[in-house]
């Protein structure tokens, strides 16, 4: 039987890491599973894995089934590296694909997990920099919970027969003023009401969206918040708490 460790996270279900009982390599893996080792091969492998040209991208000189392993190995220390960061500790990864491929397109992963060295924390990482979610944001931090409580805005701007809306700080209406459309209604709230309003006005218009239009401003993207004029919204339906704040973008006259 193979050794598993199950591990307390806050406010979650235990994380589970499976020990191999040949190799020793630890993976992580949902409670309950019985995935398979990222290094081990057995009767079940060679249908499914291409060990020849495994052997051969690990250029080890060695009967092919160890060099195939050996690949393996490799693949699993580089991918667990790109995870490490300043302040965190890996705990242990399911690797796409691994023991049969490394092709990270065809195959599904339970995620790396590591723990936050200052609280304790233990939660999936990225490749990036990750940040706590239980600590206080890092300073200049620019992730959502960082920014809860600033003022954002949910904007609604008009370019001939269209209108787009989106959300941003005031640099990003201006940039669609720039271009030639003018602002039909602009509100501002807290940046996380802002986020979910948005989300809202995408779930709502979701087959109503004007893609690949000729003509329209390069600010306007791939479309995927343009819509026909005949169904502008009435943002207010989607943030009711928002303050009007569209008289801000009127010129002068």
């Amino acid at each position: 039987m193979e050794t598993v460790l199950s591990i307390e996270r806050p406010r979650g279900t235990p994380l589970q890491v499976r020990r191999c009982r040949w190799c020793g390599a630890e993976r992580t893996c949902p409670a309950g599973w019985a995935t398979r080792c990222h290094l081990c091969l057995d009767e079940r492998t060679s249908p499914e894995i291409d060990l020849v040209r495994l052997a051969a991208s690990s250029g080890f000189r060695a009967p092919l089934r160890e060099a195939a392993q050996l690949a393996a190995v490799t693949t699993l220390v580089d991918v667990l590296a790109q995870f490490e960061q300043p302040g965190w500790t890996v705990i242990a990864g399911d690797v796409l694909g691994l023991p049969w491929t490394d092709d990270q397109y065809t195959a599904k992963s339970h995620g790396t997990w590591g723990r936050h060295d200052a609280c304790g924390r233990i939660q999936v990482m990225s490749r990036g920099r990750d940040e706590c979610a239980t600590c206080p944001p890092e300073p200049r931090s620019r992730t959502h919970r960082a920014r809860a409580e600033d003022a954002y805005l949910l904007y609604l701007v008009r370019y001939g027969d269209f209108v787009k809306f989106g959300r941003g700080y005031h640099s990003r209406v201006r940039d669609h003023l720039r271009s030639g459309a003018t602002p039909v209604q602009v509100l501002t709230a807290r940046h996380a009401d802002v986020h979910v309003a948005e989300l809202a006005l995408k779930r709502r218009h979701v087959r109503d969206v004007a893609r690949g239009i000729e003509g329209v401003p390069t600010s306007f993207g791939t479309g995927t918040e343009v819509l026909p004029i005949r169904l502008s919204p009435d943002l207010l339906d989607f943030l009711p708490h928002g303050e009007d704040v569209t008289h801000r973008f009127v010129p002068l006259r």
